[in-house]
């Protein structure tokens, strides 16, 4: 007979910090296994990276670990921080929002999400003195186990608002079958593509999985991804030109190969990387978490002819079944990708300022319009500027 999970089974235990995450390493990887539907941005080297290199303040970082009877089912990493929302300030709680940070959630196990895991967060944060006005979870995908949450046992105060998309092409049929679903242009461009590069000399495709060459796979992957609009002379967000993303994406790379995670695509023509993708690879899917090629060969398409190889390769030995291009990027739309919506959660305690903020935002959209329609045009243009930079913040 199966022992049903009971709210008043459930304990809380708070751990912080670095020093905290290192010592949760056995019990983060034990709920993992017990997920249903797990992704990069679940495993504990993810966020082992980012505490390590990309958060400015480690020990703002809390890590709730429920457990019942002794045993692990979900921990909650959050931050806490301070937010404006239209010019109020909150007390927030809150996963990584860092632009490196792509897709997040939260750890649960399958039996976590049968509880009202933010119920009991609440009651024991108020049961701890630990004032709070939000809890803020960014980029989720739409099987996220906050959602998932939220709807099979709703807070009272509770807002899902729209946060993008995430592309990814389906793997698991033939080559032949998903190229025929794109554009007859696109395919004449690619073609095309292929023709002019098949004239240079030494083009090689590389996919390097588990290896000791990652690490100069990486630098090959840093130089090409600097090499254009993203490098010094560009917008300057070159991983490159930046030592906190340096060492993000070298310790990822150090950890992740360990098991089999990291996959580094390259194609190069005599020698020369003029494309390369980062991969994590979890699961039968493989997530390009980025990418870069030189600006100077951009007559080849060295860009889309990489994911065509890779989407090639992956068909072949069936090893992945999905790409997962994260975002949704314009450039995407050639390979007509199946997606799925990203959100912000954000729920609101009852706080002044918790109750202030969840009207604020529960009625932004209707206030939105109707400023639009019926304000905007009276208003001068310093105070539409006001305004403007207020509804940002919200």
């Amino acid at each position: 007979m199966q022992h049903l999970l009971r709210e008043e089974d459930v304990s809380i235990t708070l751990f912080q910090g670095m020093e905290g995450l290192e010592s949760l390493q056995d019990a983060w990887n034990e709920i993992v296994s017990g997920m249903t539907r797990r992704h990069f941005f679940h495993l504990w080297e993810w966020y082992h990276s980012y505490l390590k290199c990309l958060e400015p303040d480690p020990q703002s970082f809390l890590y709730f670990l429920f457990t019942r009877e002794k045993t692990p089912i979900a921990i909650f990493p959050l931050r806490v921080t301070k937010i404006s929302l239209g010019g109020l300030r909150l007390k927030t709680l809150a996963s990584p929002s860092h632009n490196h940070m792509l897709l997040g959630d939260l750890i649960c196990n399958a039996d976590a999400l049968c509880l009202p895991l933010f119920q009991l967060l609440s009651k024991y944060l108020r049961n701890q003195k630990k004032p709070w006005d939000l809890i803020q979870l960014f980029r989720l995908l739409e099987d996220a186990g906050a959602i998932y949450l939220v709807r099979k046992h709703p807070p009272a105060r509770v807002v899902l608002t729209y946060d993008g998309r995430c592309d990814f092409l389906d793997a698991n049929v033939e080559y032949e079958t998903f190229v025929s679903g794109l554009s007859k242009n696109f395919k004449r461009s690619l073609k095309r593509a292929k023709q002019y590069l098949d004239q240079l000399p030494g083009v090689e495709f590389t996919f390097t999985h588990n290896s000791p060459a990652l690490e100069d796979k990486l630098d090959a992957f840093m130089d090409v991804e600097a090499s254009g609009w993203k490098g010094d002379l560009g917008s300057g967000t070159a991983i490159k030109l930046h030592p906190s993303l340096i060492c993000f994406y070298r310790t990822l790379t150090r950890t992740l190969s360990a098991r089999g995670g990291i996959s580094i695509n390259t194609l190069s023509v005599d020698g020369k990387c003029i494309a390369a993708q980062f991969c994590i690879l979890l699961d039968h899917t493989a997530y390009i978490v980025k990418i870069g090629y030189d600006e100077g060969y951009k007559r080849y398409a060295p860009g889309n002819l990489l994911v065509d190889l890779y989407l090639k390769r992956s068909i072949a030995d069936g090893s992945i079944e999905r790409i997962n291009l994260l975002t949704d990027a314009k450039w995407h739309r050639d390979w007509k990708p199946k997606s799925h919506d990203k959100s912000t959660l954000y729920i609101f305690n009852a706080t002044p300022a918790g109750l202030i903020g969840f009207l604020i935002l529960k009625s932004y959209p209707i206030l939105k319009k109707y400023y639009e329609t019926y304000i905007q045009s009276h208003l001068s243009t310093r105070m539409q500027e006001k305004i403007g930079r207020l509804s940002r913040e919200t």
